[in-house]
């Protein structure tokens, strides 16, 4: 009896079912609810024009090309994992502006010659801390829209 290889099906890769760019992330989002934009559909057409487009996504496109492909207006719902970033990022602020505040009070907000240095280093304890934790967590947003988000947070 021949033995008949059959085509190994690998499992998939982190970058396969998280990359913007990865087929098998558009689909995970689309089952999800979620809808591509243009831009979202032009960076998968790019990266994977080498290789054989399944039909689902080539219909995708389509709809997308011919405006019947639409997003719920407004902005779009924050993820899980953004709102825990964000929900971490809010502690954090909160721990620097205790301690900012306190120093302020007791030696001054001058600091090290090298932090004076630092644009993160400016300004009143609030916009401090705001700043160090931007900075710290990455966050997409201005520190001025952080402080704006966690005061109407409240």
């Amino acid at each position: 009896m021949d033995d008949v290889s059959k085509p190994t099906v690998s499992k998939p890769t982190l970058y396969d079912l998280f990359e913007d760019t990865s087929l098998q992330n558009c689909q995970r989002l689309l089952e999800a609810g979620e809808i591509p934009t243009p831009q979202q559909l032009a960076g998968i057409l790019s990266v994977n024009a080498d290789r054989p487009l399944p039909a689902w996504f080539l219909d995708l496109v389509a709809k997308s090309l011919r405006g019947e492909l639409k997003r719920r207006a407004g902005r779009p719902k924050e993820r899980l994992i953004q709102q825990i970033r964000f929900a971490a990022a809010t502690a954090d602020y909160r721990a620097y502006l205790g301690w900012l505040t306190k120093r302020d009070r007791t030696s001054g907000l001058r600091g090290w010659s090298i932090l004076r240095e630092q644009d993160w280093w400016s300004g009143p304890p609030h916009e401090r801390a705001a700043k160090i934790v931007a900075r710290k967590w990455r966050l997409p947003i201005s520190w001025r829209s952080f402080l704006n988000r966690i005061s109407s947070d409240k």
